[in-house]
């Protein structure tokens, strides 16, 4: 099975998703949208070189679709 990982940050309501789309940084509350990573190592790199304001992290994706 193959493993996905994706980057989040959490905010007051809840976990938000990082959604790349040509370059820019956007959030969703929705995983399904989320910007998925093949490993947990790389989700790890996109996340730390986001701005430190945003606090970001990775974490193993819950759904694989």
């Amino acid at each position: 099975m193959a493993s996905v990982a994706v980057v989040a940050r959490t905010r007051p309501t809840g976990l938000e998703y990082l959604v790349q789309t040509a370059g820019v940084v956007e959030w969703a509350v929705n995983e399904k949208v989320a910007a998925k990573f093949e490993t947990l190592r790389e989700a790890t790199r996109a996340a730390m070189r986001l701005p430190s304001t945003l606090r970001a992290f990775a974490m193993p994706a819950v759904s694989l679709a």
